[in-house]
């Protein structure tokens, strides 16, 4: 009577895509691949679970997953020898009550050495735009194959720019102006650092319609807070219209 123990795929899938992990890893030593190391952070736990096993396969390392954008931000900020070895940030674009905008912006002024690439559903030309100017490497969609993603990350960790092509037109073609005067007058007064209630006592409105225009403005540049929307108007030479 045979020792052998026969192995049934069908009856132990964690175990079969266990061996297929570790024989990937083995492989990409083998023929001497450098592995990039990334950090995931997605508000879907299930997105994280598919999105590292997928990349992991294919020659990239993924150190830690996150779904609060916060706790990313601190790990990459500690001391931690795991985190020193970290060349990829990979946000989505809609963290709950944050964006990757915001969260690509703090992390660069603590770690520039760190790439960020925001990896999303949402083919958002405005937020694409504003990411890449805000200082992000890349910009890409996930409704592509996990080889591309994979390949694709490897590249924004080596410094390259990579943006989904159907969002390239967004992101490289001049911009017209957007906003009225009265926009530009308010987002003005915001990077001076006066409040809502302050802008309207200038501009003669109530605080409500300097909320709302601020909000119309947001909306239009893909932005989340006052800062960002600052920093993007700057960035484009509207605020020197005002």
């Amino acid at each position: 009577m045979s020792s052998r123990l026969e192995h049934d795929p069908d009856r132990y899938p964690d175990q079969r895509s266990t061996e297929a992990d570790a024989f990937d890893e083995r492989r990409s030593r083998r023929v001497g691949e450098r592995r990039t190391s990334v950090v995931l952070v997605d508000d879907h736990p299930l997105v994280l679970e598919g999105l590292g096993r997928a990349l992991s396969r294919r020659g990239v390392t993924v150190v830690r997953s996150f779904i609060d954008p916060d706790e990313s931000l601190e790990f990459l900020r500690s001391s931690a020898p795991e985190s020193r070895e970290v060349d990829l940030l990979v946000l989505d674009l809609r963290l709950g009550t944050r964006s990757g905008v915001s969260v690509l912006s703090e992390l660069l002024e603590s770690r520039p050495d760190v790439q960020v690439a925001i990896l999303t559903s949402f083919e958002d030309g405005a937020a694409a735009a504003a990411a890449i100017q805000g200082g992000a490497r890349g910009f890409l969609l996930k409704d592509v194959a996990s080889d591309l993603i994979a390949e694709n990350l490897r590249s924004i960790a080596e410094g390259n720019l990579v943006i989904d092509k159907r969002l390239a037109a967004a992101v490289f073609e001049p911009r017209e102006m957007p906003f009225s005067r009265t926009d530009l007058e308010i987002i003005r007064l915001v990077s001076e650092g006066h409040t809502n209630r302050e802008i309207a006592v200038r501009l003669h409105l109530s605080a409500h319609t300097v909320k709302a225009y601020l909000s119309r403005c947001m909306r239009k540049l893909g932005t989340t807070t006052r800062a960002e929307t600052v920093a993007r108007a700057t960035h484009e030479g509207w605020l020197e219209r005002a």
